[in-house]
């Protein structure tokens, strides 16, 4: 049996051979999916080493492939590029994969992955692709004999699976449309875990510091849909460099769960170079790169950084999902930088929940000297700053998410005085724009008789970063601090009150019942 390389010489024929397709003959697509899929690398590797044809694969997760050109992760614009190069596409069942396959002009080769085998959460890539399988969309194959002969039969004839000029540009559109209302239809979300898909939620709580975000942060991840992991800007220093303690309370090496996370995320913590991680992390994620993180991604002058950045960011918050088993992620960390980096990354369904908190409040909470209980060994504070100081940063660190706001990343803002006081209305209003059903406060309690302020019976959390009372479990009582109101000085006041006036009015503290 000759095979479609061969010339008509080598065989005797007459008829001429097949063309080798030039440049990438094969390009295989795993996704951005945290489950490894060495099992369709492995099938399509061995079949175009037997054709002996290029083959370039996007691995993922899954073993590295030293194959030219091959890598683990392709950005959008190095995806579409291969895509066009390609003679034949094979991909897993991916929704979005089919959909830029299809695209670019192919009908890919479509293997599903299987979750009996490791290869993902759910069926829902099986039964998407057998409905796309039956319309005519995909070359749908199960085992590898299917595999082998689809692919033996698109490098003999490549026009094969190209799709016809009838199917490209506008109806391109309406293609994907397809795909989007099949996918809409087979898969079944589930109840609490995972969304079937290689996007991760991400509720990320920004403003300025000493503004009730570690409180939000874990009265929030008490449900058992959402997983609070505290000031994840800081897990590269604090945690992996630093090795302070987990809120669980043991240090960041032993704790069980942030092991299973860099298991996940990245084949082990070791794994990465945190020199190579902190350099990056100071190209991108500084204040002074926000304005150019607010254009849009085609103008930033460091694409390859941010989406290193971005790609960084989105295994690790997919990871905490995966092994959490939690629906949204919720970061408390704050930066504004990090939240413009975030912006841009692939993969990441970026809600911003901004908080704030009456800026005198907050420059109060900043003058006082707080020990850091995360190290060990050491007296080390939290730094303080100026009443000049703690003003001007709480303006514009709050006005830079009105920035991100405008720049149509989904947004709540909420003021931490109404969430203290009405901890079941205001974290409600979060789970709901974070996407989740009204459930998940039974943490909360009325006051006792006699007492007038709500309880939370806080568990532990698994906090990398953050206020000391990420320590705190069992029975809190949520009472507003207005100690600033007797102890900042009248001169500081009256500063603090000129300084943060314009915020102020915007988030109604003038009006607020005390002033």
């Amino acid at each position: 049996m000759t095979t479609p390389f061969e010339t008509h010489a080598q065989v005797g024929l007459t008829v001429p051979a097949p063309r080798r397709p030039e440049r990438d003959a094969v390009l295989v697509v795993v996704g951005t999916d945290v489950h490894p899929f060495d099992r369709l690398l492995d099938w399509a590797g061995r079949r175009t080493a037997e054709q002996q044809v290029p083959c370039v694969m996007q691995y993922g997760s899954s073993a590295a492939r030293d194959l030219p050109g091959s890598a683990a992760f392709f950005d959008h614009e190095t995806l579409g590029e291969r895509l066009r190069q390609a003679a034949v596409v094979v991909c897993h069942g991916g929704p979005a994969t089919i959909t830029e396959a299809r695209r670019a002009g192919h009908k890919p080769i479509v293997v599903p992955r299987d979750p009996a085998l490791g290869e993902h959460v759910d069926d829902h890539q099986q039964r998407f692709a057998a409905r796309m399988g039956e319309l005519g969309m995909v070359e749908l194959c199960r085992t590898e004999e299917e595999f082998r002969r689809a692919l033996d039969a698109a490098l003999a004839d490549p026009t094969r699976l190209r799709i016809s000029g009838s199917e490209a540009g506008a109806a391109a559109v309406e293609a994907a449309k397809r795909v989007g209302a099949i996918a809409d239809g087979l898969v079944t979300r589930p109840s609490r875990g995972l969304l079937p898909t290689d996007e991760v939620t991400v509720l990320f709580i920004g403003g300025w510091g000493r503004s009730g975000s570690t409180l939000t942060d874990r009265m929030l991840g008490q449900a058992a849909d959402t997983c609070a992991v505290g000031e994840v800007t800081h897990i590269w220093e604090r945690a992996l460099r630093d090795n302070e303690r987990c809120g669980c309370g043991s240090a960041f090496d032993d704790c069980p769960f942030w092991a299973k996370v860099g298991d996940v995320a990245y084949g082990g913590w070791h794994t990465l170079d945190l020199a190579d991680v902190m350099a990056l992390k100071t190209r991108v994620d500084r204040m002074r790169f926000v304005p150019r993180m607010a254009l849009p991604y085609w103008l930033n002058r460091r694409k390859a950084d941010l989406r290193a950045y971005g790609e960084l960011h989105r295994r690790l918050y997919r990871a905490i999902a995966e092994v959490s088993g939690a629906r949204v992620v919720v970061d408390s960390s704050k930066h504004a930088s990090l939240a413009f980096a975030l912006r841009h990354a692939r993969g990441v369904d970026l809600r911003v929940l901004h908080l704030v908190r009456d800026g005198r409040a907050v420059a109060y909470s900043w003058s006082r000297e707080v020990r850091r209980p995360e190290i060990v060994g050491a007296e080390v504070y939290m730094p303080q700053y100026s009443t000049v100081q703690s003003g001007v940063l709480w303006s514009i660190h709050n006005a830079l998410f009105h920035v991100l706001d405008w720049a149509g990343v989904p947004t709540l803002r909420l003021r931490y005085e109404d969430v203290v006081a009405r901890p079941g209305d205001g974290l409600r209003r979060i789970r709901a724009f974070a996407g989740l059903g009204p459930g998940g406060l039974d943490f909360l309690s009325d006051p006792a008789p006699g007492e007038q302020l709500p309880v939370a019976q806080l568990e532990t959390t698994h906090t990398v970063a953050g206020n000391p009372m990420r320590f705190t479990t069992g029975r809190v009582e949520l009472r507003l601090d207005a100690a600033w109101r007797g102890k900042l000085a009248p001169g500081k006041r009256r500063l603090l009150s000129l300084i943060t006036w314009p915020g102020r009015v915007r988030y109604g503290y003038l009006n607020w019942r005390q002033k």
